[in-house]
């Protein structure tokens, strides 16, 4: 911490003092206001201290004005030693959802699809001679290269970033990497913000914003490609445990016409929104990962929610 000190010995002083002119009572200890001078840095300072016992007591927040650490209430008492003294918390900044559609452990040669929580966000590799980050179409792609670790950090226009770790393993294929980025350029703009609109509801009712799961994501897809118009339960089933996710779920279908390709995530968000079920589905709070799909055909557009439930089991496994 910086190099200040105080010309007395500092104590605290617990309880419920009550004051009364210049004594204080507190458990039965007697405290007088101290007529010790203080100093900091050789400067005398105006401060309000208690002699106890032949010691003498000042408040924790005065030491840190004068001095010039912070000191704040949230969940206790907190000091910063390296912040300048506010007496308040410092403010908190939502840090931006970052993952990677098949996972964080991928091969060399592989790419997978970024899906980032706000658009508009730039991202960095911190080694492209490991993963390298590319825009394609319009989406940020991670593209493998060696084995080894990098860190991928995307930062929202406003400054806030989050960032996704990827480990690359050797061996892999030379080609996905191409057909990853097509993939998820199918209806990927609208799945991506139905995935937020998602979080931002999951957020908004205290539960954690849940990560994308590649497995739920190729679920999702292919069962709105199935174009059902309600639940087939064997099917979703089978779709999940197909899809490499072992474990039980929750899951959401919304079928709708007549509305346009840039109003679809929006629209299959409300719906959710305005069912009981289907928000309670949105909001459980023991899910592990999420996955969406979305197809248009025929004038209507198809969108399933599964969201992973570890601690539960899938009937059909």
């Amino acid at each position: 911490m910086k190099n200040r000190y105080f010309t007395f010995v500092m104590g605290m002083l617990v309880g419920a003092v009550l004051f009364g002119g210049g004594t204080a009572y507190a458990a039965g200890v007697i405290a007088e206001l101290s007529v010790q001078p203080i100093y900091v840095d050789g400067q005398q300072v105006q401060m309000t201290a208690y002699s106890i016992g032949g010691n003498n007591y000042v408040k924790l927040r005065d030491i840190g004005q004068a001095v010039g650490f912070n000191v704040y209430w949230q969940d206790g008492v907190q000091i910063d030693s390296d912040a300048p003294y506010t007496g308040t918390a410092p403010a908190q900044t939502d840090s931006i959802r970052v993952s990677s559609y098949k996972g964080t452990t991928l091969k060399a040669g592989e790419g997978s699809g970024l899906i980032v929580s706000e658009p508009g966000c730039t991202a960095v590799s911190s080694d492209p001679a490991i993963v390298r980050v590319e825009n394609v179409l319009g989406y940020w792609t991670a593209k493998t290269q060696a084995p080894g670790k990098a860190t991928i950090t995307v930062t929202a226009p406003d400054g806030r970033t989050g960032s996704v770790t990827i480990t690359v393993e050797a061996d892999g294929p030379s080609s996905p990497a191409g057909e990853t980025s097509s993939a998820l350029a199918d209806n990927m703009e609208i799945r991506q913000e139905l995935i937020q609109l998602i979080n931002q509801t999951r957020k908004a009712n205290g539960v954690a914003e849940l990560p994308v799961n590649e497995a739920l994501m190729d679920a999702a897809q292919a069962l709105s490609d199935q174009r059902y118009s309600w639940h087939h339960t064997q099917e979703e089933c089978e779709a999940v445990i197909d899809s490499g996710y072992p474990y039980g779920f929750g899951i959401n279908l919304t079928v709708f016409t007549g509305v346009a390709a840039e109003d679809a995530a929006q629209h299959a968000h409300e719906n959710w929104l305005n069912s009981s079920g289907h928000f309670e589905t949105m909001i459980k709070p023991d899910c592990d990962g999420i996955g969406v799909g979305v197809t248009e055909s025929g004038g209507a557009t198809y969108c399933y929610m599964i969201v992973g439930r570890p601690n539960t089991h899938n009937p059909y496994e």
